[in-house]
């Protein structure tokens, strides 16, 4: 007959495995920082991609990708300095188009940050605030706007760029706007003048993009 205490002993060493196995499945459930891009492109693609058409797709893609790699990889993300930065380091690299694809889908891009971001499974979850209306976005979209009209009518010339003032970049916003939205129709003969080269693009898919989205009215 086995004694009571070496069951005793058996029963809690089990335990002990059984925690200890537990342990190691919620470990292997947690994905570190370097894989925390890759799994937020993946969600994308199962989610809100599937929820868009045409070259939208692509573009939203592309911004969450841009978005990504401005954010930091833990602690809280303030979506409206997100925003903010996101637009400016994209500034002339893209066409007003995609600033109008990204205003169109702002609301589904925001509700994907909203769900999916707080469930990436980071050993510290990410916490989002600061979230945007579509008015308050597109008064940053239009400031982008308006700061990258001014950058293309000056060449891109660092010299004559350091003379623009935030004054005048608020006065082009303005005008750019009817009300809390967005004039596209502004937008597009503030451009006109300006065409945009898709020979920058870094390579064949892009510029292929980018063709797309210069060719939508």
């Amino acid at each position: 007959m086995v004694k009571q205490g070496r069951f005793a002993k058996s029963s809690k060493l089990r335990q002990i495995k059984e925690i200890q196995k537990a342990r190691r499945q919620k470990a292997e459930r947690t994905i570190n920082d370097k894989q925390f891009s890759q799994f937020v492109f993946v969600r994308y693609g199962l989610t809100m991609k599937t929820q868009m058409v045409g070259t939208d797709k692509e573009t939203m893609q592309r911004f969450l990708i841009e978005w990504v790699a401005h954010a930091p990889a833990a602690g809280v993300w303030s979506v409206k300095q997100l925003a903010t930065a996101t637009l400016k380091a994209i500034n002339v690299r893209a066409p007003y188009q995609f600033y109008r694809a990204v205003v169109r889908n702002w609301s589904k891009f925001q509700r994907f940050l909203k769900r999916e971001i707080p469930a990436v499974p980071l050993k510290n979850r990410l916490i989002l605030a600061d979230f945007l209306t579509t008015e308050a976005f597109e008064q940053l979209v239009a400031r982008q706007l308006a700061a990258n009209v001014l950058m293309a009518t000056l060449g891109n010339n660092p010299q004559l760029m350091q003379q623009v003032n935030l004054k005048q970049v608020g006065e082009l916003a303005q005008h750019l706007m009817v009300g809390e939205r967005i004039d596209w129709q502004k937008v597009r003969v503030a451009f006109q003048p300006l065409p945009f080269d898709i020979d920058t693009a870094p390579d064949t898919p892009t510029r292929n993009w980018l063709g797309h989205l210069l060719n939508e009215k």
